[in-house]
């Protein structure tokens, strides 16, 4: 059986290989989320749910139905992850919800974090550092009942971006400063799937966002953190986190252009643009908004020329999750 089948058939028992067929196909999913955009598995992923649900019928030993509760849970929280990614909010906050219910009571409550902390990145999303804190929160409390420095770094340098938004620089690098300490504390054991992602290059680039942010907000003397930081993550990114290296990307653009420097603004952001045509995910899109306003705003040719390049891409891929101020400015 291929990794992502589904079986259409209810089981009257299931067994561990059960259970392992359906991780793998998580996993395969996961990695084609990370490389294409959430648009490249949301199909994939509804057959997945289902084929879950109905093994969840079906009668197991008390050691494999507790192991299935956690895949099926993981599956919604890829699953709202992937709408998160395409633009539909209301499909993310369901699978978030079901992921919620699924492990209500568990003791897997690393994976309760980690559905509260991707349901954080909406709010983030929107400019929302408050309702984004309010569910870090919630991850933190879960982080610690789960005991895992990985899953606590995820959170502290997510709460360091929340505070930027705010403009809050010492407590912004507070926070990240703890989510490098934390990381460096989970060692080299093998990290959970739903966690796995955040290693010292995906630091580098939350850190570079951080300052970004915060160059963004007016301190643009954070550019020379920023830039190094996310070249460091571009450089580290492989052919795997193609989405990954579209953010980081973006946001390199954004400080030399924040920098005074156009013409390797315009040069990176084109790289960018390239990137981001290739990826089935309105959210790249979307966070080339605050670029293409910066590009819109200065009268340099390179940059012009990058406007017209990154207005061609936001208008294609317009998502549910932009700003009104940013459907306004579009005359929607």
């Amino acid at each position: 059986m291929s990794p992502i089948s589904a079986d259409h058939q209810e089981p009257a028992r299931i067994g561990t290989t059960d259970v392992r067929r359906l991780e793998s196909a998580t996993r395969v999913l996961r990695e084609q989320d990370y490389r294409d955009g959430g648009g490249a598995c949301r199909t994939a992923l509804r057959a997945q749910i289902a084929h879950g649900r109905r093994l969840l019928r079906a009668q197991a030993r008390e050691q494999v139905r507790d192991r299935l509760l956690v895949a099926v849970a993981d599956l919604h929280n890829l699953a709202g992850w992937t709408a998160f990614d395409t633009g539909h909010p209301r499909a993310a906050r369901a699978h978030y919800r079901s992921a919620l219910a699924l492990l209500e009571g568990h003791r897997q409550q690393d994976l309760v974090a980690n559905v509260r902390y991707r349901s954080s990145r909406a709010h983030l999303h929107r400019h929302d550092p408050t309702g984004a804190l309010r569910e870090l929160e919630h991850a933190r409390a879960a982080a610690d009942r789960g005991a895992s420095a990985r899953t606590s770094a995820i959170i502290s340098v997510n709460q360091a971006w929340a505070h930027a938004m705010r403009g809050d620089r010492v407590e912004a690098l507070s926070l990240l400063a703890r989510g490098e300490e934390e990381l460096a504390a989970a060692g080299g054991g093998a990290p959970r799937p739903w966690s796995a992602f955040f290693d010292p290059t995906d630091l580098q680039a939350m850190t570079g966002t951080v300052h970004t942010e915060l160059a963004a907000a007016g301190d643009r003397m954070c550019t020379r953190f920023a830039i190094p930081a996310l070249t460091a993550a571009v450089e580290g990114y492989g052919a795997g986190m193609r989405r990954s290296a579209a953010f980081s990307l973006t946001a390199l653009a954004l400080d030399h252009v924040l920098d005074g420097d156009p013409v390797r603004g315009a040069r990176v952001g084109v790289r960018a643009v390239h990137l981001a045509e290739e990826l089935t995910s309105t959210r790249v899109a979307d966070r080339m908004r605050p670029l293409l306003r910066e590009c819109e705003q200065r009268h340099h040719p390179a940059l012009v020329d990058l406007a017209g390049r990154l207005r061609v891409l936001v208008d294609r891929r317009d998502s549910r999750w932009a700003r009104p101020e940013d459907r306004q400015a579009r005359g929607s």
